[in-house]
């Protein structure tokens, strides 16, 4: 399945998303986060961002069960998925 996780917090909290998404995901921009994973790796990265949240965070997961479909198209001075954060 294809997830894309995007997360909207308080500045001093970022690093804990940023550590925990990047352990399961491919980190495309500063809060965004995508990849293929399976329905329990999805299930754990739920679990593991409930462990952590806030009153003040805001953690959106998007997701597709036919990753193939999904295309990624960029505009602008973007860098391609996976050369910016690797």
């Amino acid at each position: 399945m294809f997830v894309l996780v995007t997360y909207d917090v308080p500045a001093e909290r970022t690093r804990i998303y940023r550590k925990l998404l990047r352990k399961h995901l491919e980190h495309i921009q500063y809060s965004v986060f995508y990849g293929d994973i399976t329905e329990g790796q999805l299930v754990t990265i739920q679990n593991e961002i409930h462990n952590v949240l806030d009153t003040d965070d805001s953690v959106y997961i998007f997701e597709s069960n036919v990753s193939a479909s999904v295309e990624c198209t960029v505009l602008g001075d973007a860098d391609e998925p996976g050369s910016k954060f690797t």
